[in-house]
């Protein structure tokens, strides 16, 4: 089981999740299994055309999971049609929530979580605008 991460610097597990998903340059990818993990430049980025339906994932990325902070509602759609669960971190690190995803205790970030109803940092929600 492969899940993503959006991070602000390739730290190994140590990494700092970046505050938005869809913005973030670049995820640390952990196998769950071997935990091993790998990073990847975020496609939505690269190819300089960043819009809120486009794709962060390749289909031959093969990811099962993302845990974010934060993601619009054009990325929540893009991740639920290809079947990637999207769980609400709780923590800064990469190694912590992963420690929480191990033990149940992170939940399902649903279409309608914190950026939805919360457009700036004061309220929770990220301050980016959908």
């Amino acid at each position: 089981m492969k899940v993503a991460f959006p991070v602000k610097d390739n730290n190994g597990l140590e990494s700092v999740l970046d505050s938005h998903f869809g913005t973030a340059k670049q995820f640390l990818i952990v196998d769950m299994e071997t935990q091993t993990f790998e990073t990847q430049e975020n496609q939505k980025l690269a190819s300089g055309e960043a819009k809120c339906k486009t794709s962060v994932f390749q289909g031959n990325d093969k990811i099962d999971m993302v845990v974010t902070k934060c993601m619009g509602d054009g990325s929540q759609r893009s991740l639920h049609e290809s079947d990637i669960k999207i769980f609400q971190a709780q923590k800064d690190s990469v190694l912590e929530n992963i420690d929480l995803l191990k033990e149940d205790k992170l939940k399902l970030f649903h279409i309608f979580d914190i950026c939805q109803n919360k457009k700036n940092k004061k309220e929770g929600g990220c301050g980016h605008h959908h």
